[in-house]
C-alpha cells in the first residue's frame, strides 16, 4: 500500500504570519487504512484572522483516536459509514467541550473535516465542508465525493451538522484501487465547475497518481515539489493512497486473460486454415458462430448514504 502525504502553509497565512490551518492524518486500524483531513476557517465573525489550527488540529486527533478504538476486522460494510458519523459527531463533542474551556466563541475556531477509509477495494467517505475525495477504480472508472459543487468561498464546517454528508465507493466488480483527500487549496484545482458540472483537471490527477513511479525514498520529496507548485494562496493538503498490492494483481489477471485470448486467436486460426477439414464440417462451424456481445462500462459513482 502506497499511502503518502503533505500539509504546507499557504502564501496569505506566510504573508500574514498566521500558521498553516490545515491538518492531515494517515493510519491503519483493524485492516482500514484511514485518512483524515481538516482545513481551519481562517477568520472568525469579525473578519480578523482566528487561530483554527488548534480546532483542525483537535478535531482531526479526536476522529483518528476513536476511530482508531471503534473500528473492527469484520465490521458489515454498510456499518462503516456509521462509524464515521459517530467519529464526526466526537469529534465535535470534543471541540465544542475545548472552546467552552478556552472561552472561545464557536463559531470563532472552526473547522472542515473530511474521513476516508479503504479496505478492500471499497471506499468509505464522509464530509463536513469544502475540499473532497477523489478515486479511480479497476475499471478505470472515477468518482468524486463533495459535499456541493464549490461556487464561492463560503464553508460550511463541522458546526453546521445538516451539511455533513457521507458517501461510499467501489465495488466487487469493479474495486478502488487508488484516491486522494485533499483540502479546498488542492482539491479546487483538481475538480472545478463547468456549465454547473463537476469537471476534473485530469492531467493534474493523472501527475499526482503517477507517484507510484517515483521510488518510495523519493516520493515525500516529489510530493512536495508538486504540490509547491500549484496556484493559489490557501494553505494545501494532500493525501494519496494507492492499493499496489490489488494493482499487481489485476495486472496479472489481464495479462493472463490477454494469454488465454491469444491461444484460443492461435486455434481458431489453426482450425480455419486446416486444409483436412471437411466443407461440411467448415458449414457446421459457419452456421453456429460464436456470439461475443459489447462489453458495457458503468461509471462507479459515490453513492450519498
Amino acid at each position: 500500500m502506497l499511502k503518502a502525504g503533505i500539509t504546507m502553509q499557504g502564501t496569505l497565512h506566510e504573508q500574514y504570519g498566521v500558521k498553516n490551518q490545515d491538518a492531515i492524518r494517515i493510519f491503519d486500524a483493524a485492516g482500514f487504512t484511514g485518512v483524515i483531513a481538516c482545513d481551519g476557517v481562517s477568520l472568525k465573525s469579525d473578519w480578523t484572522f482566528s487561530n483554527s489550527e488548534l480546532a483542525a488540529a483537535l478535531v482531526s486527533k479526536a476522529s483518528e483516536a476513536f476511530l482508531e478504538n471503534k473500528l473492527e476486522e469484520n465490521l458489515d460494510p454498510d456499518h462503516v459509514c456509521d462509524q464515521i458519523r459517530d467519529a464526526f459527531l466526537f469529534s465535535l463533542a470534543v471541540l465544542k467541550d475545548a472552546l467552552e474551556k478556552a472561552e472561545i466563541p464557536f463559531f470563532d475556531c472552526q473547522t472542515t473535516l473530511i474521513i476516508a477509509l479503504y479496505k478492500d477495494g471499497l471506499l468509505y467517505g464522509g464530509i463536513a465542508g469544502d475540499g473532497g475525495i477523489l478515486y479511480q477504480t479497476k475499471q478505470h472508472n472515477s468518482g468524486t465525493m463533495i459535499t456541493r459543487l464549490k461556487s464561492s468561498s463560503s464553508v460550511y464546517p463541522i458546526g453546521d451538522t445538516q451539511e455533513w454528508r457521507f458517501f461510499m465507493g467501489g465495488s466487487k466488480e469493479d474495486p478502488v484501487v487508488r484516491f486522494l483527500v485533499a483540502t479546498d487549496g488542492v482539491f479546487d484545482q483538481l475538480i472545478v465547475p463547468y456549465d454547473g458540472m463537476p469537471a476534473g483537471n485530469y492531467a493534474l490527477i493523472d501527475k499526482l497518481f503517477s507517484i507510484e513511479t517515483i521510488p518510495e525514498d523519493e516520493q515525500g520529496q516529489w510530493l512536495q515539489e508538486q504540490i509547491e507548485a500549484l496556484e493559489g494562496h490557501d494553505d494545501k493538503t494532500v493525501a494519496i493512497i494507492i492499493d499496489t498490492d490489488r494493482e499487481v494483481s489485476e495486472q496479472d489477471q489481464d495479462a493472463d486473460s490477454k494469454e488465454d485470448d491469444s491461444k484460443e486467436d492461435e486455434l481458431t486460426n489453426a482450425k480455419e486454415g486446416d486444409p483436412t477439414q471437411s466443407e461440411d464440417s467448415k458449414e457446421a462451424d459457419r452456421s453456429e458462430p460464436e456470439v461475443r456481445g459489447p462489453e458495457s462500462e458503468e461509471s462507479d459513482q459515490a453513492a450519498d448514504q
